[in-house]
């Protein structure tokens, strides 16, 4: 395994929309895709689910502390605590959430999704709280539920993914917590990724649809032996959304990349073999 290149290729923000949850269903269909995480608190998780289990996708937990957009937010599965408002909704900012509220929500979010019939196969941090960028080592409460529940954790063991992320320029101390979160990540059991790969930027510096897609190849044919996951955020058109962010034309576009066949071209020229998290999680 050390020796061959594997990819899995993920669709994240399953239930979040009911346009993206379309395009994920049809790349599922088109076998452009081969995972996706699920997003429980999010508004259309419920028939995320229905559609996971109808096709038998390969699904992981797509862990969230906050809610995507303060004037719309989802709604907590463990209820109110300190990631909510009164009313048991999650906040948009999670950095004063008490450790045992975040266990305690992270739990609720699994349960979420096996009380619908689904045992997810990975599990992942939606805009990256559980990283450690906001501060907090809510990695600590994340990883020990991996350990509990079996599951392979979205983390790399090398910095490619940092390096792309500040263009090459990756502070020293941001290094260094990298390395110690893939370290506790062993320590702790939890299996992690060689590398991982998504566009970094906004949808006004992505540079458009072709840029876009460059990006992608470009980084593939760098990718290390073992196992990658390149994860990418596809979408319908969404009149709704376009009009409330510019961001969403960048879902759109990697809708149209995953749809058109190019990333899968991209891996079959590189080598790669597409796997699920399923299929490797555990020899990771």
């Amino acid at each position: 395994m050390a020796n061959k290149r594997y990819l899995i290729v993920n669709a994240d923000d399953f239930g979040m929309r009911e346009s993206s949850d379309r395009a994920i269903t049809e790349l599922f269909r088109q076998g452009a895709i081969t995972s996706t995480t699920l997003l429980s608190p999010a508004a259309y998780a419920a028939q995320a689910c229905e559609a996971v289990g109808e096709g038998h996708f390969p699904v992981g937990v797509h862990w969230t502390l906050h809610s995507e957009w303060a004037d719309a937010p989802w709604e907590a599965c463990a209820g109110v605590s300190t990631l909510t408002d009164t009313a048991g909704r999650l906040l948009s900012n999670c950095k004063r959430a008490s450790s045992g509220d975040v266990t305690r929500e992270l739990e609720a979010q699994i349960a979420f999704m096996e009380g619908h019939g689904l045992r997810p196969d990975h599990a992942d941090s939606h805009g990256g709280t559980l990283y450690g960028i906001n501060g907090r080592l809510f990695f600590v409460n994340a990883f020990r539920l991996c350990r509990a529940h079996n599951l392979p954790f979205r983390f790399a063991k090398s910095d490619g993914f940092l390096r792309r992320q500040f263009d090459g320029a990756v502070p020293g101390v941001v290094k260094g917590a990298q390395r110690f979160v893939a370290g506790l990540a062993r320590k702790m059991g939890v299996s992690i990724l060689d590398d991982f790969v998504t566009n970094p930027y906004p949808a006004e510096k992505a540079g458009g649809y072709e840029a876009l897609c460059a990006y992608y190849e470009a980084e593939l044919a760098k990718a290390p032996a073992g196992v990658t996951e390149v994860f990418l955020h596809p979408s319908l058109p969404d009149a709704e959304m376009s009009a409330r962010t510019p961001e969403w034309a960048k879902r759109e576009w990697e809708y149209q990349f995953l749809a058109e066949g190019r990333l899968a071209r991209a891996a079959e020229k590189e080598g790669f073999e597409l796997v699920s998290w399923a299929v490797f999680g555990s020899a990771l």
